[in-house]
């Protein structure tokens, strides 16, 4: 019996199984690292909005404390804007006027480019409180409810809503 010693095209085969799966495993690793990009850079992205939320929200402090104190909105540096078209007059709305309910996100302030990122601040003045503890709390079984904020006894509570958006 004669056996045939030919066997050249085993290693013909076996090699071109392994360039498969080692074409496969780099479009595998591929695919995987183009998704850790993009994972990476909506990452970064709501990172920035989130950050421009937190400049807003860090914004409207002292443009509550200003205008309770002068009266007024203070001046805003360029590229911050006042909407005075969309909502009620801020100042109103801040200083607790009866026809001013707060409503759904209003912008009040606009940032149009803090780093690339586009803030929109809503400011409402939900409602007047008295501070437990206070002289007013204490006099008010005496006097009547609510019969004078002299001694400090009152807080204010706003809402204030930011949106960063990129």
């Amino acid at each position: 019996m004669k056996t045939l010693n030919n066997e050249r095209g085993a290693v013909l085969i076996t090699t071109l199984l392994l360039i498969v799966i080692i074409t496969l495993i780099g479009i595998i690793a591929i695919n995987t690292a183009t998704v850790d990009i993009q994972i990476s850079g909506q990452t970064k992205r709501s990172s920035m909005a989130f950050g421009g939320a937190e400049a807003g929200v860090d914004l409207a402090i002292p443009v509550i404390e200003n205008t309770l104190a002068d009266g007024a909105l203070p001046a805003m540096p360029s590229g911050y804007t006042y909407n005075t078209t969309d909502s009620p007059d801020l100042v109103a709305e801040i200083q607790g006027d009866p026809s001013v309910s707060p409503s759904s996100f209003d912008t009040d302030i606009t940032v149009s480019n803090l780093n690339g990122v586009r803030v929109d601040v809503d400011i409402d003045r939900l409602y007047v409180y008295v501070i437990p503890g206070s002289s007013l709390e204490f006099a008010s079984g005496y006097e009547g409810i609510g019969a004078g904020a002299a001694g400090g006894g009152v807080g204010v509570l706003y809402r204030i809503d930011a949106r960063g958006t990129r």
